[in-house]
């Protein structure tokens, strides 16, 4: 089987991939992954083989527009939003910016997906280009969510933003939602959807590192707080990193708070108090075991490593995708989430901080939602269900000639012995 995988300019549409693409390449189907050119290395980093396809957008700059229409200079006062923290492909800016990913991608991602003769396309769930390219190609396409799914409400808009391109490549249907999703969420977490689901177990990747890590600080008996900001928001601009204003607001808290940071994010960090201290290039997922709690903005690979570790959860979030993925975990009282709209004070911080601390019931829905992604199948065991959805027949094989005669009565005796 030839399993392409694709996603969109940010690497953190393409890591949630990566452990299903090594449990295809394990099996021994042939597998791509089809992403815009500054993501070359991202692939050829996890070891898989990368195919550029079309031309690099800005998103960054796509993003930081109209997100900075929302949130003023300052990166922590109010914001407006979608109501109840819908998807931000609601946003007509962002809708735009996905169609416009879409349209860099699609022809050579189309043609690629034809020549190679590719029998599967999984998509992330906003790299509209997969299901557009699978149609044309006649091939299925299975959406994998990198969290919970905020696209689903925006499916009528979506088809009607794409059909310019439908029209333009021939196709008369392209579901965003593809043949299957594959969901690394728990019931208890994501919200219902129609359509053919399967559940796989979350495992974390962060990307490759040159050298195993050095060491967690020890741990001193006090409660550890880990505070990430992941890498989308620095890259919108140093005002919307609020990692060391998270940690200054912990300022004499009797709790460590270790900051798990990029080597680029050192330089916006800022100062911070005698209680914290940084992990540079930790990767989360090495880190949290040695946690209980986990401050961050609420991207959905930050909030799932923690669920992994069982740890009650604190979101800030500022992009719309981001609240709707901390109130949802809110929801389920494995978390706590402070709404935008009334800015990220420390005093509040603080509080929220203090209580998640206190009350066992915010660690025992956390550690309920990881045993549940734990109870999920491993990626390896979905690699049948892409198979019977490919419907590619195995190719036969045919036994080796024996060399001589006693081989010859060996494959015999062999034979009935089979029956």
């Amino acid at each position: 089987m030839r399993v392409l995988f694709t996603g969109w300019a940010w690497p953190s549409h393409v890591y949630p991939m990566i452990p299903l693409a090594w449990a295809c390449r394990a099996a021994g189907h042939e597998v791509r992954v089809a992403a815009p050119p500054g993501l070359t290395n991202v692939i050829a980093h996890a070891g898989l083989t990368p195919v550029p396809v079309g031309h690099d957008v800005d998103v960054t700059g796509a993003v930081r527009s109209f997100v900075r229409a929302l949130v003023p200079e300052n990166g922590t006062g109010p914001a407006a939003g979608p109501a109840e923290g819908r998807p931000s492909a609601r946003t007509p800016r962002a809708l735009g910016m996905f169609v416009d990913l879409a349209e860099s991608m699609v022809d050579d991602l189309a043609a690629f997906t034809r020549d190679w003769r590719a029998d599967l396309v999984v998509y992330d769930p906003t790299a509209w280009a997969g299901p557009l390219a699978a149609a044309a190609a006649g091939v299925p396409a299975v959406r994998q969510l990198y969290g919970i799914d905020l696209l689903f409400p925006a499916r009528e808009a979506v088809i009607r933003a794409l059909e310019p391109i439908r029209d333009r490549l021939g196709v008369e249907e392209a579901d965003p939602l593809g043949a299957l999703t594959v969901d690394p969420c728990p019931a208890g977490l994501q919200e219902d959807f129609p359509g053919a689901r399967r559940r796989m177990r979350y495992l974390p990747y962060n990307g490759a590192h040159d050298a195993y890590p050095a060491r967690p600080p020890e741990r001193t008996g006090r409660p550890r707080i880990c505070v990430t900001w992941g890498t989308t928001m620095a890259r919108l601009g140093d005002e919307f990193f609020l990692a060391g204003h998270a940690a200054r607001a912990l300022a004499g808290l009797d709790a460590e708070v270790v900051v798990a940071i990029t080597p680029a994010q050192r330089a916006v960090l800022g100062d911070l108090p005698p209680n914290a201290r940084v992990a540079e290039s930790v990767p989360l997922h090495l880190l949290l075991p040695g946690c209980d709690l986990v401050v961050h903005h609420g991207g959905a690979g930050s909030m799932l490593t923690g669920l992994v570790n069982g740890l009650p959860q604190l979101a800030l979030p500022r992009l719309p995708d981001h609240a709707g993925h901390a109130r949802r975990l809110a929801a389920t009282g494995a978390g706590l989430v402070l709404d935008p709209a009334d800015g990220f004070e420390p005093a509040e911080i603080r509080r929220a901080v203090e209580e998640l601390l206190a009350s066992p019931g915010h660690g025992r829905s956390a550690r309920d939602l990881g045993e549940a992604m734990a109870a999920h199948p491993a990626p390896v065991e979905l690699v049948a269900d892409l198979e019977d959805l490919a419907r590619v027949p195995p190719e036969p094989v045919e036994p080796p000639e024996p060399a001589d005669g006693h081989d010859r009565q060996l494959s015999t005796l062999t034979h009935h012995a089979m029956g």
